[in-house]
């Protein structure tokens, strides 16, 4: 087994999809799998059960997890520890990432840095943006792409796009045509949301219960299991569209906005104090033009903060 494989391995594993798998990576599948099919049988154990709709973890491959994501994480601060000696126009960056800007900007992100005039490095961790903000609290992260950050001392936050958030449903519910759903029309629908620490259900819930909502939801997650939920046990959930792009765009499932009131959130870049400001403005510079072309696309239904939205054709 090899640092490689174990990367694949636990990026699979946490997103529950080869296919998203392989574009956090910048690989191919073909090449994504052979080399999840060379570790299982260097291991000789199973690792992943396959479906039709992506992937689970086994018991081993749990277990394998749980101890990779330490190795790796004792490999990248081995890294660390010695990375100021060096070259002196190198530029590492601990980048933290959630899932959908993740998804939506990483593939196009890394190859950028890789080609920069000056070598920037920039190595990813992926979790939830309280996660991530806890990590930069830490000292763990030197930036994070995530979700309505807090205003904290040691960071500075550079605000990228707003996007809204959507009912996705699949089976029976999905057959609506209807783009838009008032938020007091969520309780007709059986809901699979995260726990009650994230900050999407925090949302969800103060609405709720100022609106006197009631709805009917489990809590869960592992995204792989909720993916499996919505796609084959007749539950829906709320996230923003970009989530859900590649079942949206195949038609087995329909997105729609959510509104009166309006679910919304702001994607920022978020930079440690400790990260010097050229290499924080060289990461802007890369970014920034990757959502704006996002933006004008209107394909994810990304807006400019100040902007008002325009509907997804």
């Amino acid at each position: 087994m090899n640092l490689r494989q174990l990367r694949y391995f636990i990026t699979v594993a946490r997103l529950g999809s080869f296919t998203a798998a392989a574009r956090i990576l910048n690989v191919s599948q073909p090449a994504l799998g052979y080399q999840l099919k060379l570790l299982e049988d260097q291991l000789g154990v199973a690792l992943l059960q396959r479906h039709s709709r992506g992937v689970r973890v086994t018991e081993a491959g749990s277990t394998l997890l749980e101890t990779g994501t330490r190795a790796l994480e004792a490999f990248a601060e081995a890294e660390r520890s010695v990375a100021h000696f060096g070259k002196a126009n190198s530029k590492r960056i601990s980048l933290g990432v959630a899932p959908t800007p993740g998804r939506a900007l990483l593939p196009e992100l890394l190859p950028l840095a890789a080609g920069a005039g000056e070598v920037l490095q920039i190595v990813v961790q992926q979790g939830m943006s309280d996660e991530l903000i806890d990590a930069m609290t830490r000292e763990e992260l030197d930036a994070a792409l995530c979700y309505d950050p807090p205003d904290l001392p040691h960071i500075r936050i550079v605000p990228l796009y707003k996007e809204y958030l959507y009912l996705i449903c699949a089976g029976s519910a999905a057959s609506s045509v209807d783009s838009t759903i008032p938020f007091d029309s969520l309780s007709e629908y059986p809901l699979v949301l995260d726990g009650k620490v994230r900050p999407i259900r925090r949302l969800i819930d103060e609405i709720a219960t100022s609106r006197q909502t009631k709805l009917d939801l489990i809590e869960v997650e592992p995204a792989n299991v909720k993916r499996e939920i919505i796609m084959h046990h007749g539950r829906s959930t709320i996230v923003p569209y970009g989530l859900f792009l590649d079942e949206i765009r195949e038609r087995r499932v329909t997105a729609r906005r959510i509104t009166d009131p309006q679910l919304e959130r702001t994607v920022a870049l978020v930079l440690h104090q400790s990260l010097s400001p050229g290499t924080g403005h060289l990461l802007e510079a890369l970014i920034r033009p990757l959502v704006k072309r996002i933006v004008e696309s209107g394909e994810l239904g990304w807006r400019n903060p100040d902007v008002a939205f325009n509907e997804i054709a």
